[in-house]
C-alpha cells in the first residue's frame, strides 16, 4: 500500500509540473503518466497496476468533494442573471446528449441500449474543473454560466446514470418513472442540500481552531451527500447527493464572510484547494493506469458482439463528434426559441453572439464527472470495461483536441475583454478602505484606544490616502501592505495591544463594508473574496501566528 502511495503521489507531482512547464492542461498529462505506470513492466509496480477502487467509492469520495470545492468559486450573483440558460444545459442538455450518444452507438456497434445509455450518461455533462481553468480566458458572463452548468448537470447525469443501470440490469423504463426520479431527486437535493448549508453554517460560526473547523468542513459534503441519497421513498426515488453538496456549498459560501473567522479561513483554505487537487489528479492517474488491461479486453469484447475493432475505434471518435454538434446544436436552437417566446428588454441584454456560442461548445469539456461515472459502474454490469474505455478515451480526446484548439478558437470569436472584475475589485477596495478611514475615531472610541494610538494609526492613513489617492480612480497600488506594524522597541505592551485591536477593527469595518456591497449586488461573490483573503492576510500578520493544535 505504500508503494501505492508514493507512486500515486510522485505521479500527480510529476505530472502537474510537466503539464505547467508545456503549457497544457494537467488533466491530459495525468493520464498519459498513468497510463505510462500501467505499461511499466516491473514487480515493484505490480500493486499500483492492479490500483482500484469500489465503484461507489468513487461517487462517493471523490465527486463530493471536488463539486463543494469548485461551487465555492461560482458566481451565484452571474448564475442567477443566467438562470434559465443554465437550468436548460445542465438538464435537458444532459438528457438529449445522453440518449443522441447512445443510439449513436447502438447504431454503429450493436452494443445493445443498457451500456450505450450508461456511456452517454457519462459523457453528458460537462467539467467544473475542467472549466475553471478557463477563468481569466473568457467573458465572466460566458465563464459563469459554463460552471453553473458544469455543477448543476452532474445531478442530471446522476439521475440518467441510474435510470441506465436500470436499463442494462433488464429493467423496463417508462417516461413516468424516468420523470418522477428526476424530479424529486432534484427536490430532495435541493431541500437537503438547504437544511445542511443552514445548520452547518450555525455550527461553524463557533469553531474557532482553524484545524477543528478544517476537519468540520470536510465532513459536510459527505452529510449533504449521505443524507440526501438516504432519502430513497421507494425503489430508485432517492434525492441527489449531487445536487445536495452543490446547494450546501452555495449557502455556505454566500453567508461564509459572516460565520467564518479570518484565522480559519486563512489555514483552513489551502487545505481544501489541496485536497481537491489530490483527488482530482488521483483520478486521471488511476484511468490512465487502468488503461492497459481495459486495452486488453477490447478485441474480446468485439469478437462477442459481433463487429470489427476498427468500428470500435470509429464509435469513439463519432461519440465525440457527436457531444459537440448536439452541444452546438442545442445552444442554437434554444437561443431562437428563447429570443421568440421572450422579448424583454432584460433578455436582449442577456444575449449571445454566434461566435460566443461556438466558444461555449468548444469550452464543453469532459473531465474527471464523466471519469468517475464510468469508474463507478458496478463490477457486474455488462461490458463494463468497454464503458470505461470509451469514455476515458472520448475525455481524453476533449481534453487533448478540443483542449488544445480553444485558445484558436477563443481568438477567432475576438470576444471583447472583460475586465469588469478587476474593476470592481477596485472599486470595492477602495470603499471599504475609505469607509474604515471615516470610522477611525468611532471605533477608537468604542475601544477605549488611547489618543497616541489613534493618532498614529491616523497618520498612516493620512500618509497612505496621499500615496494612493483614495478620492481619485488611479489604481491602488501596494492597497494591503500600508498598515506594517513599526516595530518601536519603546512602547509599552498595553500600548501594543491597543494598536493590534485598532487595526483589527478596522480590518473588520472594512470586511463589513465589503458585506453590505455583497448584498446590494455592488460586487460580486468571487470580488468579495479576493479582498477579503487579503484582509485575512493582513489580520494573520497583525496579530502573528496562531497555535494550530
Amino acid at each position: 500500500m505504500l508503494e501505492v502511495l508514493i507512486a500515486v503521489s510522485m505521479a500527480i507531482l510529476v505530472g502537474n509540473i510537466l503539464a505547467h512547464k508545456i503549457r497544457v492542461t494537467p488533466a491530459i498529462v495525468l493520464i498519459f503518466v498513468g497510463l505510462i505506470m500501467g505499461l511499466i513492466p516491473s514487480h515493484q509496480l505490480h500493486e499500483v497496476q492492479e490500483l482500484g477502487l469500489p465503484p461507489h467509492v468513487i461517487l462517493e469520495i471523490f465527486l463530493p468533494i471536488m463539486l463543494f470545492w469548485e461551487a465555492r468559486g461560482t458566481s451565484w450573483r452571474e448564475m442567477r442573471k443566467r438562470l434559465r440558460g443554465i437550468i436548460l444545459t445542465g438538464t435537458l442538455l444532459v438528457i438529449v446528449t445522453a440518449v443522441a450518444i447512445a443510439w449513436l452507438l447502438v447504431t454503429i456497434t450493436s452494443i445493445g441500449w443498457g451500456p450505450a445509455l450508461i456511456i452517454g450518461a457519462a459523457l453528458a455533462p460537462t467539467d467544473a474543473t475542467a472549466v475553471a481553468t478557463l477563468n481569466g480566458k473568457l467573458p465572466k458572463s460566458l465563464i459563469s454560466t459554463l460552471k453553473g452548468e458544469a455543477l448543476i448537470n452532474d445531478g442530471t447525469t446522476l439521475v440518467v446514470f441510474a435510470l441506465a443501470l436500470e436499463v442494462a440490469g433488464g429493467h423496463e423504463l417508462s417516461a413516468g418513472r424516468a420523470t418522477g426520479m428526476f424530479f424529486y431527486s432534484f427536490a430532495a437535493g435541493i431541500l437537503v442540500g438547504y437544511l445542511v448549508g443552514w445548520a452547518c453554517n450555525k455550527i461553524r460560526a463557533h469553531i474557532e481552531n482553524p484545524m477543528y473547523f478544517t476537519a468540520f468542513m470536510v465532513t459536510v459534503p459527505f452529510i449533504a451527500f449521505l443524507l440526501s441519497e438516504s432519502l430513497e421513498i421507494t425503489e430508485g426515488f432517492k434525492g441527489s447527493g449531487v445536487v445536495a453538496v452543490v446547494v450546501a456549498a452555495i449557502y455556505m459560501t454566500y453567508y461564509g464572510p459572516e460565520t467564518i473567522t479570518p484565522v480559519n479561513r486563512f489555514y483552513g483554505l489551502p487545505i481544501w484547494a489541496f485536497i481537491s487537487f489530490a483527488l482530482n489528479g488521483a483520478l486521471f492517474i488511476l484511468v490512465g493506469v487502468q488503461m492497459p488491461e481495459i486495452w486488453r479486453t477490447m478485441e474480446e469484447t468485439a469478437q462477442e458482439h459481433g463487429y470489427q475493432f476498427y468500428k470500435g475505434m470509429i464509435a469513439i471518435v463519432a461519440v465525440w463528434l457527436a457531444s459537440i454538434a448536439v452541444r452546438f446544436l442545442f445552444l442554437e436552437v434554444s437561443v431562437r426559441i428563447v429570443r421568440f417566446l421572450d422579448r424583454s428588454e432584460n433578455q436582449k441584454t442577456l444575449r449571445t453572439t454566434f461566435k460566443g456560442r461556438m466558444v461555449s461548445t468548444a469550452a464543453g469539456l469532459r473531465g474527471g464527472i464523466s471519469l468517475a461515472v464510468a469508474l463507478s459502474v458496478p463490477y457486474d454490469t455488462p461490458l463494463r470495461e468497454y464503458i470505461i474505455f470509451v469514455v476515458a478515451a472520448v475525455v481524453m480526446l476533449s481534453m487533448v483536441v478540443q483542449g488544445l484548439s480553444l485558445p484558436a478558437v477563443i481568438r477567432w470569436a475576438k470576444l471583447p475583454v472583460d475586465d469588469s472584475e478587476e474593476r470592481e475589485i477596485e472599486m470595492a477596495s477602495r470603499t471599504a478602505l475609505r469607509e474604515a478611514y471615516k470610522s477611525l475615531d468611532d471605533l477608537a472610541e468604542e475601544l477605549r484606544i488611547s489618543d497616541e494610538v489613534r493618532d498614529a494609526l491616523r497618520s498612516e492613513f493620512t500618509h497612505y490616502n496621499k500615496r494612493i489617492n483614495l478620492d481619485s480612480d488611479s489604481e491602488p497600488t501596494g492597497l494591503y501592505s500600508s498598515m506594517e506594524r513599526r516595530p518601536d522597541g519603546s512602547r509599552a505592551p498595553s500600548i501594543l495591544e491597543q494598536d493590534q485591536a485598532l487595526r483589527i477593527a478596522i480590518l473588520n469595518r472594512q470586511r463589513e463594508v465589503l458585506v453590505e456591497m455583497r448584498a446590494t449586488g455592488e460586487i460580486d461573490m468571487n470580488v468579495l473574496h479576493v479582498i477579503q483573503e487579503r484582509l485575512d492576510l493582513e489580520e494573520v500578520r497583525v496579530m502573528g501566528p496562531v497555535e494550530l493544535e
